[in-house]
């Protein structure tokens, strides 16, 4: 038991690590394409839209659904955050998440950061606001790039992860775990 724990420790460790990450660009962040799992696309589409109330309890948003993409809208707390002066400032942001599923066995992410706040005040930064027009982050803001690509790659992570068990077609037991 305690080596098939160790087995099972080992390849959830190497699978999360091995996922692909989101990089912060004075454009915002690059859509990502992953392997579709082997459920048909309606199947695919109903648990996107069960992750949503899944992750964000807060409230979400979906939208612009089609026989193969659909959007998430929510907010997210605490999204990031940075130091002025020995000030730590916290911000949310309100963001869209489209996923397309495609026709060659891989749906893509884009993850979109819609709206900043502070204190539920909307403020006009974008994440181009970040970035000097050679596209080099500000100094000002060298905390919230990690801070954000953090919070942005734990929310794809959960969706990936999310669709990846779900479709799981079955357990050790050898039955259907999706009915």
């Amino acid at each position: 038991m305690k080596y098939l724990f160790k087995i099972i420790l080992f390849f959830w460790i190497t699978i999360s690590l091995a996922q692909p990450k989101l990089e912060m660009t004075p454009k915002g962040f690059a859509p990502l394409e992953i392997e579709t799992p082997n459920r048909p696309i309606n199947k695919l589409l109903e648990l996107s839209k069960d992750w949503a109330p899944y992750y964000n309890q807060d409230g979400y948003d979906v939208f612009d659904v089609t026989e193969n993409s659909l959007t998430i809208e929510a907010r997210c707390k605490n999204a990031y955050s940075y130091w002025n002066i020995g000030v730590k400032y916290n911000f949310d942001i309100k963001y869209s998440l489209k996923i397309v599923f495609g026709k060659n066995q891989k749906y893509t992410l884009t993850f979109i950061v819609e709206e900043i706040y502070t204190d539920r005040v909307p403020l006009k930064s974008t994440v181009a606001d970040f970035f000097t027009p050679g596209g080099k982050l500000k100094e000002d803001f060298k905390d919230v790039k990690p801070s954000l690509e953090r919070t942005v790659n734990k929310i794809v992570k959960s969706y990936i992860n999310y669709i990846a068990q779900q479709s799981a077609p079955l357990s050790i037991t050898g039955q259907d775990t999706n009915n």
